[in-house]
């Protein structure tokens, strides 16, 4: 970016206002590359967060949940900003807050099931068309 104030100053020293315009125009329109890479990767962002909200939100007693730590257990209860699992075959309890969910796995076997389910389906009806 520097470079191109370099240029731009050093055009306009020169004299040659053909050139400095042309260097305006490309700082113009990389600045508007920058904006337009930085909005989309915040609207990203934003999104990926505020799934990973709901999914915590939506944790209830039973489900199999995975933190960010690695333990893998089962929801025995659930408080407004925290959660108590179940994990090993001791069935020791410890109690975490809810932003340490990294994944409920419950949840996530059951989209698969239904992504599955929709996707034999549509083969289904393909094999029906193709056959008529």
């Amino acid at each position: 970016m520097n470079f191109l104030l370099a240029m731009n100053s050093a055009a306009a020293a020169s004299g040659d206002a053909a050139s400095a315009n042309g260097s305006g125009m490309v700082m113009i329109i990389f600045m508007a590359f920058v904006i337009v890479y930085f909005v989309v990767i915040m609207r990203k962002d934003k999104k990926k967060q505020q799934d990973e909200q709901s999914m915590r939100e939506s944790v209830k007693i039973g489900d199999e949940v995975l933190t960010i730590g690695g333990v893998v257990g089962r929801v025995v209860t659930v408080r407004e900003d925290s959660i108590d699992i179940e994990t090993g075959a001791d069935r020791i309890k410890i109690r975490f807050t809810k932003q340490a969910i990294a994944k409920n796995i419950t949840a996530d076997k059951k989209a698969e099931e239904i992504r599955q389910a929709k996707l034999a389906e549509a083969k289904n009806k393909a094999g029906k068309i193709g056959k008529k």
